[in-house]
């Protein structure tokens, strides 16, 4: 169980910076003081699912294939 959770801890911080860039659009009307990079909405929360979702079938697959091997 320890090592499910290593991999699937490894995975999902791979996945998540993989997946942050996507879908970011730049602000059109900067504010004073705000960074003209900065994202206007960087959807974190959707993004933080798809990362859960995609680390949990990642690690299954790893899991399973590593159990079959040995």
């Amino acid at each position: 169980m320890l090592t499910f959770l290593v991999i699937f801890v490894i995975f999902w911080w791979l996945i998540l910076f993989i997946i942050l860039p996507t879908g970011i659009k730049k602000q059109k009307n900067v504010k004073f003081g705000n960074d003209p990079g900065a994202p206007n909405d960087p959807m974190l929360k959707k993004k933080f699912l798809i990362t859960t979702i995609a680390a949990f079938i990642v690690t299954l697959i790893i899991f399973t294939i590593k159990n079959e091997i040995f």
